[in-house]
């Protein structure tokens, strides 16, 4: 019964067997689907960061080398550009300063001395430049208090016909030769009331006259009670001579007592506390020149200054008057090819340019308060005319002649007049004229002196 019933089954599943292979396939039931998580943004992937490479090296420009000025000589420096400007300083010759800017027309340059912050202006002519000038700026200064800004230039004063403070007065003293004693003669002129004496022979041939330097060769002690005179007996030998209460002393000589040679003694001029005298002395035939110094009593003279070689101009220098101030000498040097006037220190050290003008410019003469100096110049026209400028060199000399010709000034004590010689008298006469310091009431002093009159000085 139970195989029966086991065969059954295995029938019937045979069955299902067969059905299922012969007719169309049952659709099978799908599987649940599995939920989908949500979407997460996908992280962003980074490009790859990049391997740096080098710049290629490029050569670095060249930093430009600010231009420069070298001085030539010692000079004064200025507020502006130009010598209307407060002086700021000085300058050592040699010295050199980077150039910050220029004026205008270049003569000038504003200069980082002493240093940038406090710039000053120098003139042009006086420094050597380094470097490209033509693109420094132009810096813009305004005009000194003294001027108006836009206006015409101030106009210099013109010579007044009014008194000074104190009318002449004093002893001045004069050369003229002396036909009779063939011989230049001394004379003291009294100013007020006029009257002229003989005062001592000078010789026919001094070396100021043979040189025609048109400076006194004499000169009176500040207190007044000696003189130092050139006494040139026979173009060869000139002897420095003092007076003393019995006559004089020769207290050195140039020329052919000299183991040089042949020379000269020119200008003489005492100092201010009338301890040393100064001259111009000349040896060997004219060719050795120094400015010496010597004290009267001890008689050794010393060598202040020696003429200078320009190597530039391939000569060497030659000497004319001296002056000496209260602080400075003055002198007159073509060192730079033309007579110009100088200043010493006393002590004969810094020689500096005063005048620059390219004329013969002579006999520097000392305000008696040391604030001026005054001096002949030869003009364009090619007369020669007095001068005074301001010792410090600040502003512009001032023209106090105009007629004629005029040399030698020699200022009053007081400092109220100026002496000169000139030849405005006509008649080819050289006459002793005075005038007051601003150039007005010009007077002749020897229009009635019998001889031609000269080279005035020492007027006290």
């Amino acid at each position: 019964m139970k195989m029966r019933n086991t065969l059954f089954l295995v029938a019937l599943m045979l069955l299902a067997l067969v059905v299922s292979a012969c007719g169309t396939a049952a659709t099978p039931t799908p599987k649940p689907t599995a939920p989908v998580p949500p979407t997460v943004p996908p992280t962003a992937t980074l490009p790859p960061t990049p391997t740096p490479i080098p710049p290629t090296p490029v050569p670095p420009t060249a930093t430009p080398i600010p231009p420069q000025a070298t001085t030539t000589q010692q000079v004064n420096l200025r507020q502006g550009p130009g010598t209307d400007f407060a002086i700021a300083g000085k300058m050592p010759k040699g010295t050199s300063a980077v150039i910050l800017g220029k004026n205008e027309d270049a003569k000038w340059f504003q200069i980082a001395f002493p240093d940038a912050a406090h710039p000053a202006w120098v003139a042009s002519a006086f420094v050597t430049t380094t470097g490209t000038i033509d693109q420094l700026p132009v810096v813009a200064v305004a005009p000194p208090a003294t001027a108006t800004p836009g206006g015409p230039a101030p106009t210099k004063a013109a010579a007044t016909a009014a008194p000074p403070a104190s009318p002449p007065k004093g002893t001045l003293r004069f050369m003229t030769f002396d036909d009779g004693q063939k011989s230049y003669v001394l004379y003291n002129l009294v100013i007020n009331p006029r009257g002229y004496s003989g005062d001592r022979l000078m010789g026919p041939k001094l070396a100021d006259l043979r040189l025609s330097t048109n400076s006194a060769p004499f000169s009176l002690s500040p207190d007044g009670s000696r003189m130092a005179f050139v006494y040139g007996p026979n173009g060869l030998t000139d002897a420095l001579r003092v007076t003393t209460p019995d006559g004089f002393q020769d207290i050195v000589s140039h020329g052919s007592t000299s183991t040089l040679g042949p020379g000269g003694i020119l200008s003489p001029t005492w100092s201010p506390d009338g301890k040393w005298i100064a001259y111009v002395g000349l040896d060997n035939n004219y060719g050795t020149q120094y400015i010496y110094y010597i004290n009267p009593d001890a008689k050794v003279e010393q060598k202040l200054l020696p003429a200078r070689y320009n190597s530039t101009l391939n000569t060497g220098e030659s000497f004319r008057g001296v002056a000496w101030g209260k602080t400075h000498l003055l002198f007159v040097s073509n060192y730079t090819n033309f007579y110009e006037i100088w200043r010493l220190n006393s002590d004969g050290s810094g020689p500096m340019q005063l005048t620059n003008d390219k004329r013969e410019n002579g006999s520097p003469a000392w305000s008696p308060d040391g604030k001026q100096f005054a001096y002949y110049s030869k003009q364009a026209d090619g007369s020669y005319q007095i001068m005074v400028w301001n010792a410090d060199g600040a502003g512009q000399p001032r023209k106090l002649t105009s007629t004629g010709n005029n040399w030698t000034p020699a200022w009053s004590p007081d400092g109220n007049w100026i002496a000169f010689a000139s030849t405005r008298g006509g008649n080819g006469r050289t006459d002793v004229y005075i005038m007051d310091k601003n150039g007005g009431n010009v007077q002749p002093l020897t229009d009635k002196f019998g001889a031609e009159s000269m080279l005035p000085g020492s007027w006290r």
